[in-house]
């Protein structure tokens, strides 16, 4: 029986959606699906049954050893279901685009991916490579279609390791001919198939296409014409003599790495694009009449040639023709008349309008300024950075003043000096190219409201946002923490707590809009000896902040169970840190002076994931009496006191068990 919609697999996810086209039989690795997780508030997740002539039982294995591997590049990976179907394997959902699908959105534009795309894919995906080969494993079907670019952040993500279904599975095309001469796929081969998806995505065209069947030798795309140092390491990728090609995915990334990055950084034209629409014109037939002598090249005939009529005599001609001048002669004058009254009309119009408040016109900037004396190849790359800012709507004087100051910081000898347009300054602007594109990816992974507002943000915005957090139980020292990490992913070298200097500051305040847009607040009241267990939901990339609240002097005891994407920590009431930022576990936590004490929960996933949270206040020890004098022999004692009343357990008892947080549902 075929899956269907709506089917629920493992008494856990329901199928909505069928996304291979290829039939069960005919698909490489089977079906893929796409479910929704009934356990976990419905997040989506990815669902394969493995094609019938897959051993199911080697594929148990391997899934197995996949389970282990976490990289935020690598999605994580699910439990293995047995039905009447087959087998299936479930998977973390990652939402974004093939680059198969990227490539051939832009061949309808007659576009390919450039030099400067390819060589940062390739910094990006060889050092996922060099984890998973240290663990002993191997992608074996790396290829566009399973290759991700994550619409999160715009990182490749590594889909449908090949390794599972077996030497069917590699996709034609990409793996080396000595694939099929061993039984299990080697490191250096899916180098040898990342080398293939960097031609492809270069140059449009099929790998069958890209290599000579004859001289097994592969046509380089025209993008590499330009670029040696790239088209050098890519052959390296591509070579099969062990001796000449990389030793492992570590070294070619050192390689890769040490090639400045081309002046292309976005897409190109394809090398083929000009299509002929016109047929090419074919010689007249000669007159039998004709010399021998060779005839002129003849002019293409686009119509065929019609005899004009025969001329009017003389007079009805000169009487047509003071006819026609009569009829202009009635008709200019009220178009001369309409076109001056709306002239004089849309200038006044035009005047009116611009009164009424002053209008801000664009003015270019300095650093945007294309003097004629610029080699062309600067030009090109300066109007892409133009091109780029405005689809981005980004404001282009603060990105220029952000990239200044990166080049003046990195270069404090000039004294604030900015590159001019001379030969001298060329290798420094150069450097300023450079890190603009490094600017402009960071600033591209930023939501577009919060890409908008970069330039206009105050130090106002950022109190108001902290003062409201802080009335919900917030302190600012957890504020701070919850901006740090999200403020170095984009100002990387600077201390995330604190606020820089401007242009960086715009950046802080941007890290700090996108950190706290998904934080959510809840406070608990705890309990005395009464344990409570309670769920949540964490968004991805978000946080989840719990101020607890207890009576002065209590103890509390935390068990939180979850994801292992997930990280907490815990502050006290004034911000101070009692357990440091690390995996979800169970804390005991001495009486606390005053509350709320502060846990945070963060989930670095990209799936919304549940929590399970235990915690009990537990009362302050009571101190012992303290003990009676004793009396010296032959002096009267004194009467014994009434007896104590009972005490609750001292510090040496230990307090009661805290029941085991239940495992939550991966997400």
């Amino acid at each position: 029986m075929a899956a269907q919609v709506g089917q629920l697999i493992g008494e856990r996810y329901r199928l909505e959606q069928r996304l291979s086209s290829a039939p069960l039989g005919e698909a490489p690795q089977g079906e893929l699906w796409r479910a929704s997780d009934q356990l976990a508030a419905d997040a989506p997740m990815a669902l394969r049954l493995l094609n019938p002539g897959i051993d199911p039982a080697r594929a148990r294995q391997l899934w197995g050893r996949l389970q282990g591997l976490l990289h935020p590049q690598v999605p994580r990976l699910g439990a293995a279901i047995q039905t009447q179907d087959g087998l299936w394997l479930v998977r973390e959902w990652q939402a974004g685009r093939t680059y198969q699908l990227l490539l051939q959105a832009r061949a309808e534009r007659q576009l390919v991916f450039g030099a400067g795309e390819v060589l940062l894919l390739l910094r990006q995906l060889l050092p996922v490579l060099a984890v998973l080969h240290s663990q002993e494993l191997v992608h074996g079907d790396l290829s566009p279609a399973n290759l991700l670019r994550r619409d999160s952040d715009g990182l490749p993500v590594l889909l449908d390791f090949g390794l599972v279904a077996g030497t069917a599975a590699a996709t034609p095309g990409y793996a080396p001919s000595e694939r099929v001469r061993v039984a299990e796929p080697e490191p250096w081969m899916d180098l040898h198939a990342l080398g293939v998806v960097a031609l492809v995505l270069l140059s449009g065209e099929e790998p069958a296409r890209l290599l000579d069947p004859v001289t097994m030798a592969w046509r380089w795309p025209a993008a590499l014409s330009t670029e040696s140092a790239l088209q050098a390491q890519i052959g390296r990728l591509l070579e099969r003599e062990p001796g000449e090609r990389f030793a492992s995915a570590s070294q070619a990334l050192a390689a890769f790495q040490a090639i400045p990055m081309p002046e292309s950084t976005g897409p190109v034209p394809r090398a083929d694009r000009t299509v002929a629409l016109v047929p090419p014109p074919t010689p007249a037939p000669a007159a039998p009449s004709a010399p021998a002598a060779a005839p002129p090249p003849a002019e293409p005939a686009l119509v065929e040639p019609v005899p004009e009529p025969p001329l009017p005599p003389v007079a009805a001609l000169r009487s047509r023709l003071e006819e026609r001048e009569e009829a202009a002669e009635g008709g200019v004058w009220p178009v001369v008349i309409a076109l001056v009254l709306s002239a004089v009309v849309g200038t006044a119009l035009g005047w009116w309008w611009l009164s009424r408040g002053r209008l801000s016109l664009p003015t270019p900037d300095a650093a945007l300024q294309l003097p004629n004396s610029l080699p062309p190849a600067e030009v090109d790359q300066r109007q892409q950075l133009l091109n780029r800012l405005r689809a981005m709507q980004v404001d282009r004087g603060w990105f220029l003043k952000l990239v200044d100051a990166s080049l003046l910081a990195q270069f404090p000898e000039r004294g604030g000096r900015l590159p001019s347009d001379s030969l001298d300054d060329a290798p420094l602007r150069k450097v300023w190219n450079e890190l603009a594109e490094e600017w402009l990816a960071r600033v591209e992974q930023l939501p577009l409201e919060i890409r908008r507002r970069l330039g206009s943000y105050t130090n106002g915005d950022w109190e108001r946002r902290q003062q409201a957090l802080v009335s919900q139980g917030l302190s600012p020292a957890v504020l701070r923490q919850l901006v740090s990490g999200s403020a170095q992913s984009l100002l990387p070298g600077r201390p995330g707590a604190d606020i820089p200097a401007e242009p960086f500051r715009q950046l802080w305040f941007a890290a700090a809009e996108q950190a706290l847009a998904n934080v959510q607040i809840e406070a608990i009241q705890a309990q005395a000896q009464a344990t409570q267990v309670l769920s949540a939901q964490v968004e991805a990339g978000g946080a989840r902040l719990f101020p607890v609240r207890l009576p002065p002097g209590y103890r509390l005891v935390l068990g939180v169970n979850g994801s292992p994407l997930m990280q907490m920590s815990v502050f006290g009431a004034g911000g101070e840190l009692l357990e440091a930022k690390g995996p979800l576990r169970v804390v005991s936590l001495g009486a606390q002076k005053s509350s709320p004490v502060q846990l945070l929960v963060t989930n670095e996933g990209v799936a919304p994931a549940l929590i399970t949270l235990s915690l009990r206040a537990d009362p302050p020890p009571v101190e012992a009496p303290p003990a009676l004098p004793q009396v010296p022999p032959g002096q009267p004692q004194e009467a014994p006191q009434a007896p104590l009343a009972p005490v609750a357990p001292g510090p040496s008892e230990p307090p009661p068990p805290v029941p085991a947080p239940s495992t939550s549902p991966e997400g």
